[in-house]
């Protein structure tokens, strides 16, 4: 799992949820914007954002509001991607049986 959240917050998250896995740290959106699969938040979002108590400045260790489309990779120990799911409508998330489809692919 990659995020755009400092590592602090991750650990916490991961620890709540019982995550086994690493999160690695995007800093500054750097990944997603490699892959074209980030933005900068609009100010008037930023203001609701921050209603909500969401300041992703401090939350992102990144002063720019940059976040990562949602988006799955399943990628093969070639390094080939096998998989690729985005959409920039972040309410919707492809249903886990699509992922576990192509990492049973992979694994064969």
């Amino acid at each position: 799992m990659i995020s755009p959240e400092v590592p602090d917050r991750t650990a916490d998250m991961a620890a709540k949820q019982k995550l086994t896995f690493p999160i690695l740290w995007d800093e500054r959106s750097a990944v997603a914007e490699t892959f074209g699969l980030a933005f900068t938040l609009p100010d008037d979002l930023r203001q609701v954002y921050l209603g909500f108590g969401n300041d992703l400045a401090v939350r992102n260790g990144d002063p720019s509001w940059r976040l990562p489309i949602p988006s799955r990779f399943v990628v093969d120990g070639d390094g080939i991607v096998r998989s690729v799911q985005a959409d920039p409508d972040y309410t919707y998330r492809p249903e886990a049986e699509t992922t576990l489809e192509a990492l049973r692919k992979v694994v064969r």
